[in-house]
């Protein structure tokens, strides 16, 4: 188990977040997906102390919980284990702090991170409507005027758009340059021509709410842009190599409790008067999947202690990313099969369906496993 490398601190932490997740997370999950919105009292509570998702990396210095890589791990297993589609509630979080913690002035970090400290919701706008995975050849401009920057473009697929307080926004300054002039500018809510122009009806991680939104010439005054001039595509990509571990530990934690409910189902489903766990099939089946499991998990755990030894794990994240994901998709599906008929009955007491819905939903968060796979194949030939 590999709680045995954890502190008696993050063991805590663990029985902490495990205990929110089966008090006040599980309990309203149907109705969340459901529903697909989070309700205000539950995001509340979640958004402010102690539980704090949205500023777990953000120092205490500046007001947040100020944990390490790790700790947002265990973090994340137990949210992906309990209910997934509150995880990007902590993802954003993350992905909006890092922008300020990497690239931001001290003035910048106290004036932005200061707010989600208070409660308010940061989001992440990187991937635009054309080149997706590709963001060094976003659309998406920034013209300078006056004291400030007019942005014009189309984001995809930014979370919680709707809730956002804050925006951490990706533009070209100088188209001309390519992937050089794209920069990172902090946009807050209410900005005249910020418009949220679709809700994207998914498919699973329901209640999470992922939007498309227009920058219509979006005014944003100089000292909102983050670091210089080009330096966004490396900021934006510093970020990711960050966040995409929490999104490791959270496949784990989805892919663990559909190995658990296909174990309890084996276990006590008869046919022909034997259990169906007895059957070698349904054993080896549920033997490689328990160990390919608990290898994403490890990988996951070595790419947060390279994070908090500040060591290069660019690798690692893609090669934690890429297993935890593979070890998702593979144990949904073994689940839904296991549970024959019973795998796709939305009412059935354990949501096996809504597992499936989740996971392959999931999947493609902060790059898709040939993403991963180009970087890994980068990092190695390089």
């Amino acid at each position: 188990m590999i709680e045995v490398f954890f502190t008696e601190e993050q063991q805590a932490r663990k029985k902490k977040y495990r205990a929110l997740v089966a008090e006040h997370i599980i309990p309203r999950a149907r109705e969340i997906d459901e529903k697909d919105r989070v309700p205000k009292d539950l995001l509340a509570k979640l958004t402010v102390e102690p539980f704090h998702l949205s500023a777990l990396s953000i120092p205490k210095h500046l007001g947040g919980l100020g944990l390490c890589q790790v700790d947002a791990g265990i973090i994340a297993e137990e949210l992906g284990y309990g209910f997934p589609a509150l995880i990007p509630l902590m993802e954003i979080g993350q992905l909006y702090s890092n922008v300020l913690l990497i690239a931001g002035t001290e003035d910048q970090q106290k004036r932005f991170l200061g707010q989600l400290v208070a409660g308010k919701i940061g989001c992440y706008a990187l991937t635009d409507e054309g080149p997706g995975s590709d963001p060094a050849n976003m659309g998406s401009v920034a013209r300078a005027e006056g004291d400030g920057f007019r942005l014009d473009g189309h984001k995809r697929l930014i979370t919680f758009a709707d809730l956002g307080d804050l925006f951490a926004v990706f533009a070209n300054e100088a188209p001309e340059k390519g992937a050089k002039g794209v920069s990172a500018f902090i946009v807050e809510k209410g900005a005249p021509g910020l418009k949220l122009e679709r809700h994207v009806p998914y498919l699973g991680l329901l209640g999470h709410r992922a939007y498309d939104i227009e920058l219509d010439g979006v005014y944003v005054p100089r000292e909102n842009r983050i670091g210089t001039q080009g330096e966004g595509l490396k900021i934006a990509l510093s970020v990711l190599n960050r966040t995409r571990i929490s999104l490791a530990w959270g496949y784990v934690g989805l892919a663990r409790a559909a190995l658990e409910a296909a174990v309890k189902f084996a276990r006590e489903r008869m046919i022909d008067g034997r259990p169906l766990a007895e059957q070698q099939s349904i054993r080896f089946a549920l033997a490689e999947l328990a160990t390919q499991i608990d290898a994403a998990r490890m990988l996951a755990y070595r790419a947060s202690v390279m994070a908090d030894k500040q060591l290069n794990h660019r690798m690692e994240t893609s090669m934690a990313k890429l297993a935890s994901g593979e070890a998702l998709i593979k144990s949904v599906d073994l689940a839904f099969r296991i549970h024959a008929g019973y795998g796709g009955d939305k009412e059935y007491p354990v949501p096996v369906e809504r597992y499936l819905r989740d996971a392959y939903s999931w999947i493609s968060a902060q790059g898709t496993p040939e993403v991963q796979k180009l970087v890994i194949a980068r990092e190695l030939i390089r």
